[in-house]
């Protein structure tokens, strides 16, 4: 396993961060209801957790939406393995089984905090993000102030958004009050490369990337899609996964990672034998190398 520093928080996170949403609830959507999609068992989910930490992986991310992660998460790092990780989840929205809500008030973010500590059965969370932060949300910053408080009193070491737009991000940067941002970066939506990464950078922010995979799509699961113009982007791409010698999730985590702006890449699995192969793949620099050059000539 490679690691890379978490921006100005100084931690050194592993490059393959762990996606506790698919333990958690069933996932992805766009597969809802087929047997690929369902959540593993606790134990089966457990194992999983435990195997992620002996190859190496030291960054968990979680979430209240993600239904059974955080208990899930709770039981896998109580005693010795909770000091071997670092543990991200989020405040502000919640998942009933069919939809999300949202609340992002000072009051609900302080039961949000509470509810995280019990159910990770942890004194500290390493990184609490907002979840789904949109503009207003930052510029209000009633849910950061409510973060701040208990990032003063030790519930919270460092602070972060996870945004789904692209002003979003931009909004909490020129807030200066967030040390990391977590985005959708893949080969599918390469925006951030150009608007939000560079100003991440400069400030010297963790950058969190969150559907690395494209939610699946960027898999050999892409042949099951029903839209068919993605279907046809993603064959191109899988022509060029072809001529330097990978499956078209290695290439697609190469990719990613071929950002040196990007501090990790989250990797929801429910497979021990898909974790072991995505980190086995993402220590292979030549790889990587190869990846950036066959993207940079497009």
């Amino acid at each position: 396993m490679n690691y890379r520093k978490l921006g100005r928080t100084g931690l050194s996170v592993s490059e393959i961060g762990f996606g506790a949403l698919e333990v958690g609830r069933d996932w992805p959507l766009w597969r809802r209801g087929e047997p690929d999609s369902i959540r593993p068992a606790e134990a089966e989910g457990i194992h999983i957790i435990h195997e992620a930490i002996d190859l190496g992986v030291n960054f968990f991310d979680t979430a209240p939406a993600y239904l059974h992660s955080e208990a899930l998460l709770g039981r896998a790092l109580e005693g010795a393995r909770r000091d071997k990780v670092i543990l991200a989840t989020k405040c502000g929205e919640w998942f009933d089984g069919n939809t999300s809500q949202y609340n992002y008030t000072y009051d609900e973010t302080e039961k949000f905090i509470e509810q995280s500590l019990r159910q990770l059965r942890t004194d500290r969370i390493d990184l609490l993000q907002i979840h789904s932060g949109n503009v207003d949300v930052v510029r209000r910053g009633e849910t950061l102030a409510a973060m701040k408080k208990a990032q003063t009193s030790g519930k919270i070491r460092f602070l972060g958004i996870s945004v789904d737009a692209e002003d979003a991000a931009l909004a909490a940067i020129e807030d200066g009050g967030y040390d990391c941002i977590q985005l959708s970066y893949n080969l599918l939506s390469r925006s951030v490369e150009k608007s939000v990464i560079p100003k991440a950078e400069e400030r010297n922010l963790g950058l969190i990337v969150k559907d690395g995979l494209a939610a699946g799509r960027l898999t050999t699961k892409f042949a099951l899609l029903s839209d068919e113009k993605q279907k046809a982007q993603i064959s191109k791409i899988s022509e060029r996964t072809e001529r330097v010698g990978l499956n078209l999730a290695e290439y697609a985590i190469h990719f990613v990672l071929g950002n040196n702006a990007v501090s990790t890449v989250i990797i929801g699995t429910k497979s021990p034998a898909h974790l072991r192969e995505n980190i086995r793949s993402a220590s292979d620099l030549e790889s990587r190398q190869r990846v950036s050059e066959m993207e940079t000539s497009q």
